[in-house]
């Protein structure tokens, strides 16, 4: 039962993501005009089609994907066979900053849910917490001489400004493993710390800082909310792509990278350690936020196969005032499809192997 419970959820999860992604695509293709020859859920064999007025929406096999595939585009269909997109206007004649929009328009649409759900969650909790700090604990070492006090207000860890006590809690995360430079607020003036010491721990050969003190309650108004759900999405985003630039530095290494099935396996943690259905909603809720953010981040990469990497070559056009030789994108596109595909299937095997 939990096993088919996480399954749905991860399908759910996915199919909501991937529904939102191509949506935005799909809503700024046809606000700049331009014809949609199919809309679809999913990649690989077709399990479900119906017509529309304007264009065909599928449902596919494989919950990894999905696309909107535009007049002009290659695809299955002949579009000289759909009456209803005879005459529409192909994506290649539309102006570069249109196709600019359309393809920004999914990750873009990713991140939008990310901060609505964010809000959701913020207004729903019981705490809000602040950067005020209020209590030690047992054997804490940021409050050795020179370092943090009881009443602090956090501003800056490491140069990085704290808005939210999620930026507070990530920076000491990241960060804290080695002495870190801390700017507080300290009976009204700003107070630089240098080289405020923390524990760390240490996982899969990474080293963590790990925060010893606790932080006083922000007073929940409708105005704190909003501040709250505004700056702990933009955390969100900051820490993704943190996150990301660390990995491909080499910090976390391969461990750090997962794909469908590790994210599945996360649900079904999630769905564990829940305490009951409300709680399991809101930690859903939760990860639901990070891999929004995750997939409309990763999405900008400037590879030709990805949404950034279409941005890419159409940035190369506009610059160029001409697009690549039609043969060039072909080879760069066909060729980071199949890198892509190889990533996936290391990726999809690492997670197997790391089940058993």
């Amino acid at each position: 039962m939990n096993l088919l419970l996480t399954i749905v959820v991860t399908v759910v999860l996915f199919g909501l993501l991937i529904t939102i992604h191509e949506l935005g695509h799909y809503l700024v293709a046809r606000a700049c005009g331009v014809g949609i020859i199919e809309f679809s859920i999913g990649m690989g064999p077709k399990l479900f089609q119906k017509e529309g007025k304007v264009n065909l929406f599928s449902v596919r096999a494989l919950p990894i994907g999905g696309y909107v595939r535009m007049v002009g585009e290659p695809g299955e269909e002949n579009p000289d066979d759909l009456p209803f997109v005879i005459g529409k206007r192909s994506i290649n004649e539309t102006s570069i900053w249109k196709r600019m929009l359309i393809v920004l328009a999914g990750p873009a649409m990713n991140v939008f849910l990310a901060f609505v759900l964010m809000f959701s969650l913020v207004a729903s909790s019981e705490v809000l917490a602040s950067t005020k700090v209020a209590v030690f604990m047992e054997n804490s070492v940021s409050n050795a001489p020179g370092g943090l006090h009881t009443d602090d207000v956090i501003l800056e860890v490491e140069g990085k400004k704290i808005h939210c006590y999620a930026e507070l809690s990530y920076k000491i995360l990241s960060d804290g493993a080695s002495p870190v430079d801390i700017l507080v607020e300290r009976d009204g003036k700003e107070v630089l710390l240098r080289d405020v010491v923390f524990a760390h721990t240490e996982e899969n050969g990474v080293a963590f800082g790990a925060q010893d003190f606790k932080v006083y309650r922000k007073e929940k108004t409708f105005g704190t909310i909003l501040y709250e759900s505004f700056w702990q999405g933009c955390s969100t985003v900051y820490m993704t792509v943190d996150s990301l630039i660390d990995t491909f530095a080499g910090k976390y290494g391969i461990d750090a990278v997962g794909g469908p099935i590790a994210i599945g396996e996360e649900v079904g943690q999630t769905l564990e350690d829940s305490n009951g259905f409300a709680d399991a909603l809101r930690n859903v809720g939760s990860l639901t936020v990070m891999v929004s953010v995750s997939l409309g981040i990763c999405n900008l990469l400037p590879l030709p196969a990805l949404d950034g990497g279409r941005f890419l070559l159409y940035l190369l056009e506009a610059i160029r005032g001409k697009p690549l030789k039609k043969k060039t994108e072909e080879l760069l596109t066909g060729g980071c499809m199949i890198l892509l595909f190889i990533l996936m299937a290391l990726v999809f095997l690492k997670d197997i192997i790391h089940l058993f």
